[in-house]
């Protein structure tokens, strides 16, 4: 899967592709933690299995299961989502 490089194509991303991408971020931020599937799934309050299912882009998670993660985690909920960071500067 590429990865996108500018907004637009961030954007534009078809369903599927952007399912996925949020899956992987998942994946990868609960390897980077050093967190079992267990462990997040207890503190998203649901089963294993199911969290497993979101990590393979089989299912998606939840608007407030989003936010939690980038609370666990500590990232922009529009990362999760697969979208760049924005940047705003204010004067």
């Amino acid at each position: 899967m590429t990865l996108p490089f500018n907004r637009i194509a961030a954007i534009q991303m078809p369903h599927l592709e952007r399912r996925l991408l949020v899956a992987t971020r998942m994946r990868k931020m609960r390897e980077n933690s050093g967190l079992s599937q267990r462990d997040v799934a207890k503190e998203l309050h649901i089963g294993q299995s199911t969290y497993h299912r979101m990590e393979k882009g089989q299912s998606e998670p939840s608007a407030v299961q989003i936010a939690t993660l980038s609370g666990l985690y500590g990232v922009t909920i529009l990362w999760l989502l697969g979208l760049p960071n924005f940047i705003v500067t204010v004067r």
